[in-house]
């Protein structure tokens, strides 16, 4: 009998650590939200990395890490890059698309 309530408190007590260890490794690597941050992502061309780049984001969100809007700046997007852009803006919320050259206009609306 005493060898199991040792094997129990042992698990028990890994279990309690691994959890600790968990939700620390959490907080520190959450950021702190602040209203002002944007993700930026320049767009080029065809948008060759265009799409691999927002999932990027779009997968950093899901784990709670990003908690901010993700904007596709079009530098010189072709018309099958901004094709694209704009297809990745209507699958996800929080992708905006945006002229490079007006970016001073966005960030001074939000």
């Amino acid at each position: 009998m005493g060898l199991m309530t040792d094997v129990l408190l042992t698990a028990l007590c890994v279990l309690g650590l691994a959890f600790l260890a968990w939700w620390l490794m959490g907080r520190l690597l959450r950021p702190i939200p602040a209203p002002g941050v944007r993700a930026l992502i320049p767009g080029r061309g065809g948008g060759e990395e265009l799409e691999q780049a927002v999932r990027a984001f779009i997968w950093l969100r899901g784990l709670g890490l990003l908690d901010c809007p993700i904007v596709i700046a079009d530098v010189d997007l072709t018309p099958e890059g901004w094709e694209l852009a704009l297809r990745l803006t209507a699958r996800w919320p929080g992708v905006i698309l945006w002229p490079a050259d007006h970016l001073a206009d966005y960030i001074a609306q939000h």
